[in-house]
């Protein structure tokens, strides 16, 4: 298994890891004996069984819909490999870890021709130790040569990668957007998507936020909107959080969203909802009771836009405007907001007022310096 560590600088240094993998010395233990053995009663009484299984429902919040998704995929991933090289997946032995690291770093797209990127890796492996805590076992994403070849992989810069980066959309593009929108027929989906660019851009916004927000969270007031966050990837416990988007800044989104409202005519709910095929229509709104216990169709959530309906209807509208759309999606509005900002001489405490950074390092990534 040799092969699975790149031997070029230090012969000597990859030698001793290899010996490692193979013979699970150094700081590999039994993942069944580092188990931790918790104290359970024979039965709960019957008493307590409708707290347990209430307690025990706050778990299907522990990760969004759209994270458990791209989990679960990953994961199948990763048990076809062990499945194909009569490997254990669940618990997995961190070498089994490391060589399927190894076969995924190789593979080439198809679609793209490149190899996978560490962000995909990454999710992999986060996969991989999702299910393994769920099951109440011991993720050997953590063990140290694990951890010691991603770091490796992350500074290796042979590999050929798809860029990831979005582009910025800034006031230009926005602009052609806008044009594109104007051209739709129907008055409720040029009101809606107007709404989606501008409010996204102007509130440096994630899809999944956008797609989130309900009319109860937005407030007009004088000279702003405010929007209010009770959740968001940097927010998941639920402090208060909310955007102030003043109305004199280029493409603001007040007029926008109170003008969808009005034609729309929603006074509570999801902000943002689908249409019917014609654009004529809103579609039927309504959100499934989670205590009703029926999993019936008929109690779906249902007639409001998601995360990837947001990211369909950027990129379709970049399509229109003549933009190269596969440079562009819904975190373009985002990064076009954090550095539209940044030429306009805010500083990086305001950048972050507005777009929920919490730490001025992650702004690196969109910001370049000034000449």
């Amino acid at each position: 298994m040799s092969k699975m560590i790149r031997t070029n600088s230090n012969a000597q240094n990859n030698t001793n890891i290899s010996n490692e993998i193979a013979t699970g010395s150094g700081h590999h233990h039994n993942n069944r004996a580092e188990q931790p053995r918790f104290f359970e009663e024979s039965f709960l009484p019957q008493s307590v069984r409708s707290d347990y299984l209430s307690a025990a429902e706050e778990t299907e919040y522990e990760i969004s819909v759209n994270t458990r998704r791209v989990y679960n995929t990953s994961f199948s991933v990763f048990s076809r490999y062990c499945a194909e090289h009569q490997l254990q997946a669940l618990p997995a032995d961190p070498r089994s870890v490391i060589s399927f690291i190894g076969h995924q770093k190789e593979l080439i797209q198809e679609s793209t021709g490149v190899q996978l990127s560490k962000q995909t890796l990454t999710t992999r492996l986060a996969a991989i130790r999702y299910h393994h805590i769920q099951a109440g076992f011991h993720s050997p994403t953590e063990h140290p040569l694990v951890i010691r070849v991603m770091r490796g992989l992350s500074r290796n810069q042979s590999r050929h990668v798809s860029d990831y980066d979005q582009q910025p959309i800034m006031y230009d593009e926005v602009e052609m957007l806008i044009q594109a929108i104007d051209e739709q027929v129907q008055p409720l989906t040029r009101a809606r998507d107007k709404a989606i660019i501008q409010l996204g851009l102007q509130g440096g916004f994630r899809r999944s936020e956008l797609a989130d927000i309900k009319v109860q969270y937005v407030s007009f007031l004088r000279n702003k909107l405010k929007v209010r966050l009770p959740y968001s990837k940097s927010n998941q416990q639920g402090q208060r959080e909310w955007k102030d988007l003043p109305d004199h800044e280029p493409f603001a989104a007040l007029d926008a969203v109170k003008n969808w409202l009005s034609l729309a005519n929603i006074e509570d709910g999801h902000l943002f909802r689908s249409l019917s095929r014609d654009g004529k229509n809103l579609r039927p709104y309504q959100m499934k009771d989670r205590h009703s216990g029926s999993s019936s169709l008929l109690n779906k959530n249902s007639g409001f836009l998601t995360g990837d309906d947001i990211y369909r209807i950027i990129k379709k509208y970049c399509t229109k405007a003549g933009l190269p759309a596969k440079f562009y999606g819904a975190h373009s509005l985002r990064s076009g907001c954090v550095t539209q900002l940044h030429e306009n001489n805010k500083d990086h405490l305001y950048i972050m007022a507005r777009t929920g950074h919490t730490d001025p390092r992650s702004l690196r990534h969109y910001l370049k310096p000034k000449d």
